[in-house]
């Protein structure tokens, strides 16, 4: 896993959205059109401040006007950050470093019990016709992009 993420490396985000109808979910893109899909929690963060996360509101707010909430707002704040490193512990918590001092946090909270609902993340490689799930563990796909 830690090899197809090292791909990413250096590369820029030239899409991040979340919010409105996609809920939560926060879609990931990189400048070789690989992508992540993250259904768990995750949280976007700037040096020592937390810019948005899975929690914040999808919906317009009196103080948000925004049609897809804050999270719609703001997850685009990664678009045009280079990945400069990353960090994937043996639970597949996923911490991603961007230049600028942002960061994308992924955690996999999304238990082996749930049986409606059971990938936390996966991640996309179009170029190599792989699609990657995690669900507290990994399983790769061959042939998904054909």
């Amino acid at each position: 896993m830690e090899n197809k993420l090292k791909k990413l490396i250096n590369q820029n985000v030239v899409k991040c959205s979340s919010g409105g109808a996609a809920g939560s979910i926060l879609v990931v893109e990189f400048e070789d059109a690989s992508y992540l899909f993250i259904w768990c929690s995750w949280r976007i963060e700037e040096s020592e401040r937390v810019i948005v996360t899975s929690s914040d509101t999808i919906l317009p707010t009196e103080n948000n006007s925004s049609p897809s909430g804050l999270i719609g707002e703001k997850s685009p704040v990664l678009e045009g950050k280079k990945l400069i490193r990353f960090n994937l512990t043996p639970q597949y918590d996923l911490e991603m470093f961007f230049d600028s001092e942002y960061k994308l946090r992924i955690f996999c909270d999304i238990g082996h019990s749930r049986e409606d609902y059971n990938i936390n993340w996966e991640l996309n490689i179009p170029t190599e016709n792989i699609s990657i799930e995690i669900n507290n563990h990994f399983r790769e796909h061959e042939g998904q992009y054909e």
